[in-house]
C-alpha cells in the first residue's frame, strides 16, 4: 500500500509519499495550489505505483476549510481514496514525531502521512455524501455570517431612529417589518412626514402590510412626527434610507441561502427533518458537521465528535466527578443541538419525560438540557445510520 500525506496551505501544498515497506521515492516536495501542481502530484504518485508495483493508494489531508477543497475534489475525481482528518487528531501525531519543538510544513506532511499509515483503517474515505455535506458547510457558515451582519445593521438603524425620530419605535411591535422599513425608506424623518399627505402615508402602509396597517397607523405616525423631540437633520434621512436598503438587500440574500439549503436538504438529507425541532437550517448545520455517518462506528463517537461528552481528568487515585462538557467539536453543531433540545422537550413526549426526570434529580435546566442533547445526538445517529425516520411520541 502507498501512503500520501499532504499539508494544505493557501498557495502551496507539501507532500510526502511512502509505502508499507518504508520505501520513499523522494523527500517532502511542494506543489502549487493549481492544476499544474495537482498534475505534478498525480504524476509522482503514478510513477511510484509503477516503481513499487502497487496500485492501492490512500491519501490523507487535514480538513482545513476551503484551502483543502480543490485538491480534495481533484484527487477524488482521479479515483484515489482520500481521507479527511480532524486537525486535532493529526496535531497529536505531529507533536509525537519529535521531542524538539519544531513546526514546519515539511514535518507536518510527514506526520500526516505517519498518522494515515497507523489509522486509515479507522476511517472511511471521502464520499459523495461528504461532498454534499461540504456544500452545506459552506452555505450554513456564510448564512451565519449574513445573519450576524443583518443584526448589526438593524442595530445601526435603531440608533439612527433614536436620534432622528425616537417616538417612531412605539408604532410597531417590530421595527423591522416590511411596511415599517418601506415607510422609513421613503419618509425617514419627522419634517418629511409632517409635510406628507395622510393618504400617501396610509396607501404606502396598506400596500406593504397587506392591509394590516393604513389610516389609523398613518394618523398616529403623523401626530408623533408633529410632537417629536428628534434631531430633524436631513443627513439622518439619507443615512436611514441607505441602512434600510442594506437590510432589505441582506434579507433577500438570506432568502436565497435558505432556498438553496432547503433544496439540498430535501434532495439528500430530508430524513433528519423528521426529528422534532430540526428545521432546514439546524439540520443543514448538523449534516455539514457530521458528513457521512458511516465515518462513526458508534453513537458515543458521534457524541465525542460534537464535543457533548464530559471531559475526563484522572491522575493517580484521583478522578474528577464534576467534569464539564469537553467542547472539542464544532461550536455550530453544539448550537444546533442546543436549539433542537430546547424545542424537542416541548413537542415530543419521550424527550419531555427524559428532561423532567433530570430536573427531578436536581439538575439545573441547562444541565438537564445537555443530557437531552446527548439523547438527540444518539437519535440523529440512529436515523442516519439506518435511514429510518423518527416517529414523534405525543
Amino acid at each position: 500500500m502507498i501512503y500520501v500525506g499532504i499539508d494544505v496551505a493557501s498557495k502551496k501544498h507539501d507532500c510526502f509519499i511512502t509505502d508499507h515497506n518504508g520505501v520513499v521515492p523522494c523527500d517532502v516536495f511542494t506543489i502549487t495550489n493549481d492544476i499544474e501542481g495537482f498534475k505534478k502530484l498525480s504524476k509522482v504518485i503514478n510513477d511510484f505505483k509503477e516503481l513499487v508495483n502497487d496500485n492501492y493508494v490512500c491519501i490523507g489531508l487535514e480538513s482545513t476549510g476551503h484551502y483543502s477543497k480543490n485538491i480534495l475534489n481533484y484527487l477524488f475525481d482521479q479515483q484515489f481514496d482520500v481521507y479527511l482528518f480532524n486537525p486535532l487528531l493529526t496535531s497529536m501525531a505531529k507533536k509525537a514525531s519529535s521531542v524538539r519543538k519544531t513546526k514546519t510544513d515539511k514535518t507536518d506532511a510527514k506526520a500526516i502521512c505517519k498518522f494515515l499509515q497507523g489509522n486509515w483503517k479507522d476511517f472511511q474515505p471521502y464520499t459523495r455524501k461528504l461532498y454534499h455535506a461540504e456544500e452545506l458547510k459552506s452555505l450554513t457558515r456564510h448564512r451565519i455570517r449574513l445573519t450576524k451582519e443583518i443584526s448589526q445593521t438593524k442595530i445601526q438603524l435603531s440608533n439612527l431612529i433614536d436620534y432622528a425620530f425616537p417616538e417612531y419605535k412605539t408604532v410597531f411591535s417590530n421595527l423591522y417589518i416590511n411596511c415599517s422599513l418601506e415607510l422609513l425608506k421613503t419618509y425617514s424623518i419627522p419634517s418629511v412626514i409632517k409635510n406628507t399627505r395622510i393618504d400617501a402615508l396610509s396607501n404606502l402602509l396598506k400596500k406593504h402590510s397587506k392591509g394590516h396597517h393604513y389610516l389609523t397607523t398613518a394618523k398616529l405616525i403623523k401626530q408623533l412626527a408633529k410632537e417629536s423631540i428628534g434631531d430633524d437633520a436631513s443627513y439622518y434621512a439619507f443615512e436611514i434610507r441607505l441602512i434600510v436598503e442594506k437590510i432589505q438587500f441582506l434579507n433577500s440574500q438570506l432568502d436565497q441561502y435558505d432556498n438553496y439549503i432547503k433544496e439540498i436538504m430535501d434532495k439528500h438529507f430530508s430524513i433528519i427533518l423528521s426529528i422534532p425541532g430540526v428545521g432546514y437550517t439546524t439540520g443543514a448545520i448538523l449534516i455539514a458537521g457530521i458528513g457521512d455517518i458511516s465515518l462513526f462506528s458508534s453513537e458515543d463517537k458521534l457524541v465525542a465528535f460534537i464535543g457533548a461528552e464530559p471531559s475526563i481528568y484522572q491522575s493517580g487515585e484521583f478522578e474528577s466527578s464534576n467534569s464539564k462538557m469537553s467542547k472539542r467539536g464544532s461550536k455550530y453543531m453544539r448550537y444546533a443541538i442546543h436549539h433542537v433540545s430546547n424545542r424537542i422537550i416541548h413537542s415530543d413526549e419521550k424527550f419531555s419525560k427524559y428532561y423532567q426526570k433530570k430536573i427531578n434529580e436536581g439538575k439545573h435546566h441547562f444541565v438537564a438540557l445537555s443530557h437531552v442533547g446527548k439523547k438527540v445526538i444518539r437519535t440523529i445517529y440512529s436515523i442516519l445510520k439506518y435511514n429510518t425516520a423518527y416517529v414523534t411520541k405525543h
